[in-house]
């Protein structure tokens, strides 16, 4: 086959991007590739481990955040499964994947939806997924407000509507609410006997997009840093020679 440009190309099911996006589908075959070729087999299932910035090394025409979305979608889909739980550090970004083959087959089954009505909630019980989806959601996000408060001594409210957008934007990046209590816990610990940056412990500061990149990836930074540091020993001398 004669190829527009001699390199390694790149493949797309057009059944799957009619159903679930043309980039979606292009993501999920790099992850069947990856799951036959470096596949690892946890709990009777074959997963594929990989952060969202290696995952950029690999696609280079899309960053972090896109990556992020279009996980998030998949998931949303069923038919990807992704966990941290095989992470042998609480500090480690790495994320395992696996796909569910059967949903993939139940989904080619369905009719195939224009471009606006291209959504996970489509395949799926679209009213009861909605309440659910928005209760667990205001959960997340009452669970963010609730520790800004008590660790930086504030009063603001999950239900303001800014509030609320802009921690949910947050989780709508593939961000987690662990992510989100790491980053007030650092910002906390810098600001809080700052009188000048005090006023900076809200929501629209620690939340702001531009900003919360930053401030994940330096509190992970010394958190990594802080697990490196040697334990000293302890001598029990009471103990006695072991023979």
């Amino acid at each position: 086959m004669n190829f527009l440009v001699n390199e390694n190309q790149l493949f797309v099911s057009p059944s799957l991007a009619a159903r679930i996006g043309v980039q979606e589908a292009l993501l999920l075959q790099q992850l069947h590739y990856r799951l036959l070729k470096q596949g690892v087999e946890k709990e009777g299932q074959i997963w594929y481990c990989q952060t969202h910035h290696n995952w950029t090394k690999q696609l280079v025409f899309w960053n972090v955040p896109k990556i992020r979305r279009m996980f998030l979608k998949l998931e949303q889909f069923q038919i990807v499964v992704s966990s941290n739980k095989f992470n042998k550090f609480c500090t480690d970004r790495s994320k395992w994947y696996r796909i569910d083959y059967e949903k993939i087959n139940e989904l080619l089954s369905t009719e195939v939806h224009v471009a606006d009505e291209l959504s996970p909630q489509k395949h799926r019980s679209f009213e009861n997924a909605k309440k659910n989806g928005d209760a667990a959601r205001k959960q997340e996000i009452a669970i963010v407000i609730s520790h800004l408060n008590k660790m930086a001594n504030k009063q603001f409210s999950e239900h303001t509507k800014t509030n609320f957008r802009l921690v949910d934007s947050i989780l709508n990046a593939g961000y987690t609410v662990d992510d989100c209590l790491l980053v007030i816990d650092e910002q906390v610990g810098c600001w809080l006997q700052d009188i000048q940056m005090q006023q900076y412990l809200r929501p629209m500061t620690l939340f702001r997009p531009a900003n919360f990149e930053s401030y994940l990836n330096n509190a992970l930074t010394k958190k990594r840093q802080y697990e490196q540091i040697p334990k000293p020993v302890i001598l029990d001398f009471e103990e006695g020679e072991q023979r």
